[in-house]
Parts: structure tokens; C-alpha cells; sequence
């Protein structure tokens, strides 16, 4: 073996060791990014000399174009590692606007070490060949300034700070670990401030984040989230008292599944150097109320990490589990922050987003990383405070920094942080990974099981989401009973839509959670109930449901959910035809969501409003408000929420006739919709695109984009999309001629709507199949399933609609020569689409009055003329827009009726042509009817 020199530089309790790239405190050593590290050698090699910016960067990134955001991040990393804060800089000197300085002391140390298969300690100093470079004189930070050791874990959102996972490449990638046993779970209910100064009852936060952190080193404890406990605080209504009943401890133990209560206070005294914290907790069985233990320390505010590593040992003695390593407080360590008004700000920042104010949250938390650039777990928070106000391509950010400072994270951190990044990046394959992960590991975090359901739905794997939920029942007792099971049960019957299954796995979330007095979830779990009673046609059992909802969500202060809810209350209205009142709902939650500065709500209301509009066929006001929801959604950069108003838009654009232009809208939403992955949106986009290709004439592509978004949809289980493209296809192949096949398409269509509930739906496919009856001649029938059809159409007042369903059983009346049954219907229809911009629909009322004045044998010539006008303007309409359907059905009506008027001559060219063209375009039914029509009037001159 050879024998290198090997120089190393002292600096108080670090030492930089160049040769093994490390850098070790008291001989432990402590994770930095390769970058980091060689940022942190560049500074002490230059020790006590200004070193400028680009210097800086170009020793570190030599061959690489980097931004100084970089640089100023990786300083901020080294600070934190070092001990220095915003008061103190002991270590590295900003020089404004020039560069940075190392100004602590420094001693060069040259040794010799044995190298064999990897680094090993020197066993001793052979020379000290350099002085001490200049600077102040080594100490510990001094007072308030160690505050930075305190060290809060994002427990709040991710229930954190065990040892899992550690990345094999900073790609996110995961590897699979054994899963833990059977733990004990803790739930640290926080500490009152009995001393006299209020600006320190954020420490409270502090304290419970920290010990969480404590207790759960090493993975034998389950710590119960800080948002869980915040929660079952306020329902239960929870004291801050040091000891607690045992009525309180037994409804802890049945709403947080918690063996172990910790709770206490905290006494700040004395000041300047002389500060100091004392703390006293007491431990609590749930099952019986008897006190564990108590634990009573003191210690300098300047120490207060030591004071909390103390506490925390003497816990998990008392629980009966032994210490973290010293790897696992390096982790630990790793994760904090170094500036004390960063940790203020963040701690401050958790109890305004368990506090349903995610605008006041997200001030916080933007100070806190304003200051600490880093701070991985800051950004990880902010992160989410950013997707609760619909801001999602600012929270995709905020996650892909915290992402890249989560490298030397603890494991589990890391890997609940990779997790949050997919999601925020809407990668669900890779979120999927991460969660199953997680659970893998820790069974008995349900939350970690709910993480997973909830991405494999998004990632369109229902199949797997019903065997994650499955798993989740199988768990032990009490944890298998736990009523958000229930709720992503129902969650995985709503992306299938099986709403029957919806309707019961949410009351019985609902039902388990009244029990344990969780009225929160309560309302969630109400919501979801009446989401399923809408889709099974119950409308006014779903209203009155939301109201509750309504009433819990306030009761608990989530105006956010109170609004939602009354949100929920105008979709279901729409449903009902009461648009009024569902406008009226929507404005309500619309000044709320304004009012609260969430923006995702706001949008939703616009987008709710611009349906009222739609519905009451207001198009041009619909237009205006869904171009707002496209707006803020630009605004907030929510890619997926962008395509999906373009979408709308183009719905709007082709009832106006602006083909070419909705194909344009809903091929961009369909490009976003394939890049974030969103199975379901692409499979409905690309349904809406078959139809507006189908209005074209493009049948042979019209079947192939419809078969497309049918399979996606089958995949994953979209039952209600599926029939949404059955319904499509039905359409495709009447036009070609093909009866029986579009019979078959309509009828599973209808099977689909009913078997989920879909009132609404099955009502058009009623009138679907009477109008393929009425093709097919059978004229009886089809006025039975137009009169079933209508009869739900015209219970829901839309005007559209309705006009659709007169205007089908006016066909149905003709065909049958009920003149007068028909003409009423008729005339029904034409007050209804009268103030119409809606383009097929008037389309369909020019057809529709031709087949009843050709039933009436046309005994009225001024009629004759003016139905021919309304049928020509009709036609010049449809090719001038680019419906090359309906012009090929309004020419065979025009040339009919002229047929049969008294001039088969002209009539038969014209016919000639239109069969033709039909022929060579696939619309094999018209071509047949023009055939039999010019073979009927081959006869006349």
C-alpha cells in the first residue's frame, strides 16, 4: 500500500478533508453536495481574501454556464452547516455585490494516512505547517442565534422524519426496503407558554415539530401528524393542559389511533446570555389514562437542541425504545434550517395552513425561504400552500427546489418530498412509485396508503388503487376501521363510476366519523356522498347533504370547504334546470373564494357560471366567463386546468359553427393533456375532437379518434367517457348506413348511463335510439323512447335540450302522420331555439320542420316556400361554417321537398349530385335515401 501526503484544513470543531471530499464536525461527518463541497475548499483555500462571484463560479463549474441563483444557494447550505445565521456571520462574509470571504480561523494540517480500500481516520497529527489565517476568533454562536438548532421536520404535511429511503441518483428514482414492525404511535399534542410573552408561543409548533422528529429517529415509533393532531384538537376540543382525562385520552385514541399522548409547557427566563427554557412533559396511555412518565429539563436558550436531543432520549427510554444513531441525528440535523427567523416564520407558517388561511401561509413560508434559500422543507411547505390557492406551476416550482436541497434530507423525508414533486409535476407514474414505497415500508401509515390511492388514480390505474384500499382494510384494528379508508374507497368508485359504490363507502366514512366527533371529515365525506346521490338522479337529498357539509365546513373554519361545498350546490342545480339559484350559488362561493385569495376556486366559480350560460344557451356570455377561467389559470399556470378551458372554449366555438378553430383549441388541450399524462382529460378531449372531425365529415377518422379515446377510457375505467364515445360512434355508423351497429353502440351506451345514474345522459340516448327506430322504420317505438327521453330533459329545463326532444318526437309524430301531434311539438321546439346561437340545433329544427310539412302533404304553398328558405339559409349556414353532415342532410330536405312540390326535374340532378357525393364521402345513408328518392320521382317529367 503507498503512504500519500494528505493535507487537511481545521477550523474549530470541522475539519475539510480535500483528499476523501469530506467534511466532518467532531470527527462526524456531515453530507454536502459534491457542488457544495468544493465551493466550501475554494473559500478556505482562499481564506481571508475577497473571492468575486465569477471567480467563485468558475472554479466550481468550469466548463458549465451557471446562473448566480445557484451559487447563492449552495452558499446559503454551507452557512446552514456551519452554524452561521443572519446576525452572525462567523464563517462566510458577504461582500455586496462582489463576493464572499471566509473569516473564521484556520489551521493547514499535513498528515499521512494508509489508503486501503476507502478512507480511514488519521490516528495522529504529524505537523501543523500553517498559522491560523486571519478573522475573529472561534466560538460557539452565542444567544438567541442557536436557536438554529431547533430543527422542525414538514410533519404537518407528511408525517415525517423516520428512516426509509435513500435515493440512488437525484432523479427521484426508488428503492424497495423491508417494511418496519408493529409501532407504537405517539401523537405530541403541543405545549402551552406559561410565560408572559406572547411572541413565543410559535415555539409551541417548534417544540412539537421537533420532538415528532425525535421520537420518530430510527423508525420504531409512528409519530401522528402535526395537521392530524391540529385537527383532533379542535374537534374534540382539547385543552392545553398538561395532564388529560381519560374520557380525552380515549377519544384520542379512537380519532388519531395514538397509544401515546405527549403533551407539557414551556417557561422561558432570564435574557441576554443567561436565557434560558425550561420544559416539562408529561407521557399518557390512551387505552388506560395512566401517566407513562415526566419528564422535567432545563437548558440554555442558546443549546436548545441539546436541551430537546435530552428530552427525546429520555422518551423513548420511558416508551421502551433505544436511541437514535448518530447517522439519524446527522439526518436530523440535516434538514434544518440555521437562520431562528426562518424557523418562526416556517413553524408560524404551519399553523396558518392547519388553519385552513393558505394565503396567510404562504407569506409565511415565502419569508422563511426568502431567508434561507435551502431550506428544503420550507419550499416543500410552501409548495403546498401555493396548491391549495391553485397556483400550480408556482407550487411545481417550489417543489422542484425543495427536490434539489432534499438530498441529504432523512430518508423518509426525501422520499415523501420526490413524492410531492411528481405530483406537483403530474408524473404519476413516478408518484406512484414513491408512495408505494412509503407504504411498502410503513404499513401502518395510512396516510402513506391514501398518498398512493390517490395517485394511482390520477395515473389512471384504478384497478391498483381498489387493491391499495383492499390493503388498507386488511390492517390491524383499530387502524383497518379508520374512516379515510371509506373515503378513498369512494374516491376509487367515482373515477370508475360506479356511483352506487360512492354513495355507501361515503356514508360510511361519514357515519364512522360523526362517531368519533371528526366533523371536518364529516363534511368531506358528505361531500362525496352528495356528489354520487347527483349522479344517481337524487338532486334534492344532494342538495340538502351539501348544506350540512356547508354548515360543518364553516363550523370548523374552512371557508375554502364551505365555499366548495356551495359550489357543489350550483353543479348539482344545473343538473335540476334551477339556474337561478345555481347562479346564485356560484356567485356566493365566487365572493368567498375572492375574498380568501384562492384563486383554483375563483376559477372553478367562473368555469361554474360559464355552464349556467351554456346550459340557458347564452353563448356568448358563456364564452366571456369561461376566457376569465382561462385567464387565471394562465395566470396561476395550471397547464392541465388551461387545457381543459380551451376545451370549453371549443365547445362554444362549435355550437357557433367555428369549426376549424375548436379543432385547433381542443388539439392544443389534447398535446397538454398527453404531456402531463392525464389519462381521463386526454380521453375526453380526444372524444370532443371525434365529434367536431365527425361535424366535418371525416367519418372514416371521426370512428378511428372515437375508438382512441374509448380505449383509454376502458383502461382506466371511465365508465361515464366510455358511454360519452359509444354515443359517438352510434352517430358515426348511422351516418354510414350501418342500423344495426349503431343500435348496438347506443343501446350499451344507455346500459352504461343507467347503471351509473346518469339521468341526464340516458335521456339523450334515448333519443338516440328513436332517431336510428325512426331510420329503420319503426316509427311506433322510436316515439317511445323520444317521449322517455324528453320527459327527462324537460324535468331539467334546459332549453336546448328540451328543444332537442320536441323537435325528435315531432320527427317521431310525422313519421306516423300525427300532423297535429307533430306541429305542436314543433312548435314547442321553435320557442325554445328561438334566441339560439346554437347552430346544430337550429340546423335540426330545419329538418325537423320539412318532415312535418312534407307529413301535412304540403297543403299550404306559402308554407312550401318558406320552410325551402329556412332550409337554404340553413344549408348555406353549414357549408359556410364547415358541417358537412348537416349540409348533406339539409340538401336531401331541400331537394325532397322540391321533389315532392311539383319539380322532380330539377330535383333529380340535384339528387344525382347528393348521391354522388354522399356516396364517395361514407354517408351511406343519405346516398341510400337519395337513391330511393330519385328512384320515386323517376316517373314524373
Amino acid at each position: 500500500m503507498s503512504q500519500l501526503h494528505r493535507r487537511l484544513y481545521e477550523c474549530g470543531p470541522f475539519v475539510l478533508d480535500p483528499l476523501n471530499r469530506l467534511l466532518s464536525r467532531n470527527g462526524s461527518p456531515l453530507p454536502l453536495p459534491p457542488k457544495a463541497f468544493e465551493t466550501l475548499l475554494v473559500l478556505v483555500e482562499h481564506r481571508g481574501d475577497l473571492v468575486e462571484k465569477e471567480q467563485l463560479m468558475k472554479a466550481v463549474w468550469p466548463d458549465t454556464f451557471i446562473e448566480e441563483n445557484n451559487l447563492t444557494q449552495y452558499i446559503s447550505l454551507l452557512r446552514r452547516t456551519l452554524g452561521d445565521t443572519a446576525d452572525q456571520r462567523q464563517y462566510i462574509e458577504t461582500v455586496p455585490r462582489l463576493g464572499y470571504r471566509f473569516v473564521a480561523p484556520v489551521r493547514e494540517i499535513v498528515g499521512a494516512e494508509r489508503l486501503e480500500s476507502g478512507p480511514t481516520r488519521i490516528k495522529e497529527q504529524v505537523g501543523v505547517v500553517a498559522a491560523e489565517s486571519a478573522g475573529p476568533k472561534f466560538n460557539a454562536p452565542p444567544g438567541r442565534a442557536r436557536w438554529i438548532q431547533i430543527g422542525f421536520a414538514v410533519i404537518s404535511l407528511f408525517a415525517i422524519a423516520w428512516v426509509l429511503y435513500y435515493p440512488s441518483s437525484r432523479s427521484g428514482s426508488v428503492q424497495a426496503l423491508s417494511p418496519v414492525g408493529k409501532r407504537r404511535a405517539v401523537a405530541v399534542l403541543g405545549f402551552r407558554n406559561i410565560g408572559a410573552d406572547p411572541e413565543n408561543d410559535w415555539l409551541s409548533t417548534a417544540l412539537l415539530e421537533v420532538l415528532d422528529t425525535e421520537l420518530s429517529a430510527g423508525s420504531r415509533l409512528r409519530a401522528i401528524s402535526g395537521e392530524e393532531v391540529a385537527h383532533a384538537k379542535r374537534d374534540l376540543k382539547i385543552p392545553n393542559d398538561n395532564i388529560l382525562s381519560q374520557n380525552t385520552l380515549r377519544n384520542i385514541r379512537r380519532m388519531l389511533g395514538a397509544d401515546i399522548t405527549v403533551s407539557g409547557s414551556y417557561l422561558e427566563v432570564g435574557s441576554g446570555s443567561g436565557k434560558k427554557i425550561r420544559l416539562d412533559i408529561q407521557l399518557q396511555d390512551t387505552s388506560t389514562g395512566d401517566s407513562v412518565g415526566s419528564i422535567a429539563e432545563d437548558g440554555n436558550a442558546s443549546d436548545l437542541l441539546q436541551l430537546i436531543n435530552r428530552c427525546g432520549v429520555q422518551l423513548r427510554s420511558k416508551l421502551g425504545v433505544n436511541g437514535a444513531s448518530s447517522s439519524n441525528e446527522d439526518e436530523v440535523r440535516a434538514s434544518l434550517s440555521v437562520d431562528p427567523e426562518t424557523l418562526r416564520f416556517y413553524s408560524q407558517g404551519l399553523v396558518r395552513l392547519w388553519e385552513f388561511d393558505a394565503p396567510a401561509a404562504q407569506k409565511l413560508f415565502m419569508r422563511a425561504v426568502a431567508i434561507d434559500p435551502s431550506f428544503a422543507l420550507g419550499h416543500s411547505a410552501l409548495a403546498a400552500a401555493l396548491s391549495v390557492l391553485g397556483y400550480d406551476e408556482k407550487a411545481q416550482s417550489e417543489a422542484k427546489q425543495a427536490f434539489d436541497f432534499s438530498e441529504y434530507l432523512p430518508r423518509e423525508q426525501r422520499l415523501l418530498i420526490v413524492g410531492q414533486y411528481h405530483e406537483a409535476s403530474h408524473e404519476w407514474d413516478k408518484a406512484v412509485e414513491a408512495y408505494q414505497s412509503l407504504f411498502t415500508m410503513f404499513p401502518d401509515n395510512i396516510e402513506y396508503g391514501l398518498r398512493l390511492v390517490n395517485a394511482q388514480i390520477s395515473a389512471g390505474k384504478n384497478g391498483e388503487a381498489q387493491g391499495t384500499v383492499a390493503q388498507l382494510r386488511r390492517l390491524p384494528n383499530p387502524l383497518h376501521d379508520d374512516p379515510r379508508i371509506d373515503l378513498a374507497a369512494a374516491d376509487v368508485s367515482e373515477s370508475v363510476g360506479q356511483f352506487n359504490d360512492e354513495l355507501e363507502s361515503a356514508e360510511r366514512a361519514a357515519s364512522k366519523a360523526e362517531v368519533l366527533g371528526e366533523g371536518l371529515f364529516v363534511a368531506r365525506a358528505l361531500v362525496n356522498k352528495a356528489w354520487a346521490a347527483s349522479r344517481l338522479g337524487d338532486s334534492k337529498n344532494a342538495l340538502a347533504i351539501l348544506s350540512r357539509a356547508g354548515e360543518l365546513f364553516t363550523k370548523s373554519g374552512d371557508l375554502q370547504g364551505a365555499a366548495s361545498a356551495q359550489r357543489s350546490m350550483a353543479i348539482v342545480l344545473i343538473g335540476s334546470g334551477e339556474y337561478a339559484r345555481a347562479g346564485q350559488a356560484a356567485r356566493e362561493a365566487l365572493d368567498v373564494f375572492k375574498q380568501v385569495g384562492d384563486k383554483r376556486g375563483t376559477a372553478q366559480c367562473l368555469n361554474t357560471l360559464a355552464t349556467i350560460s351554456y346550459e340557458q344557451g347564452m353563448l356568448v356570455q358563456s364564452k366571456a366567463l369561461y376566457e376569465q377561467y382561462l385567464e387565471i389559470e394562465r395566470e396561476v399556470g395550471s397547464k392541465v386546468n388551461v387545457a381543459g378551458a380551451l376545451g370549453n372554449i371549443a365547445n362554444i366555438l362549435e355550437a357557433e359553427g367555428d369549426l376549424a378553430n375548436a379543432q385547433k383549441l381542443t388539439e392544443d388541450s389534447i398535446q397538454v393533456f398527453s404531456e402531463v399524462g392525464d389519462k381521463r382529460a386526454l380521453g375526453t378531449a380526444l372524444g370532443n375532437l371525434a365529434g367536431l372531425i365527425y361535424e366535418q365529415g371525416d367519418l372514416v377518422r371521426a370512428k378511428q379518434t372515437y375508438e382512441e379515446a374509448t380505449k383509454i377510457k376502458r383502461t382506466i375505467g371511465y365508465q361515464r367517457g366510455v358511454a360519452y364515445d359509444l354515443d359517438g360512434l352510434s352517430q358515426v355508423a348511422d351516418a354510414e348506413g350501418n342500423l344495426v351497429e349503431a343500435s348496438k353502440f347506443e343501446e350499451e351506451a344507455l346500459s352504461i348511463r343507467n347503471a351509473i345514474g346518469e339521468k341526464h345522459n340516458a335521456a339523450t340516448s334515448l333519443l338516440g335510439l328513436a332517431g336510428l327506430a325512426l331510420e329503420d322504420g319503426n316509427a311506433a317505438q322510436a316515439q317511445i323512447w323520444a317521449m322517455q327521453g324528453a320527459q327527462i330533459l324537460n324535468a331539467e329545463k334546459s332549453p336546448s335540450d328540451e328543444a332537442l326532444g320536441d323537435l325528435t318526437l315531432a320527427r317521431c309524430f310525422a313519421a306516423q302522420s300525427k300532423v297535429a301531434d307533430a306541429q305542436d311539438a314543433l312548435k314547442r321546439a321553435s320557442s325554445l331555439s328561438h334566441n339560439s346561437v346554437n347552430r346544430p340545433l337550429r340546423f335540426e329544427l330545419a329538418i325537423a320542420t320539412a318532415e312535418v310539412l312534407l307529413a301535412g302533404q304540403m297543403r299550404n304553398a306559402g308554407s312550401v316556400n318558406d320552410v325551402q328558405k329556412m332550409l337554404l339559409t340553413a344549408l348555406q349556414e353549414a357549408r359556410r361554417c364547415g358541417y358537412r353532415g348537416y349540409g348533406l342532410r339539409l340538401q336531401l330536405a331541400s331537394d325532397e321537398l322540391e321533389a315532392r312540390g311539383g319539380k322532380p326535374a330539377p330535383a333529380r340532378s340535384a339528387l344525382t349530385e347528393l348521391q354522388q357525393e354522399s356516396k364517395k364521402m361514407g354517408f351511406g345513408l343519405i346516398s341510400h335515401k337519395a337513391e330511393a328518392l330519385l328512384a320515386s320521382t323517376a316517373s314524373h317529367p
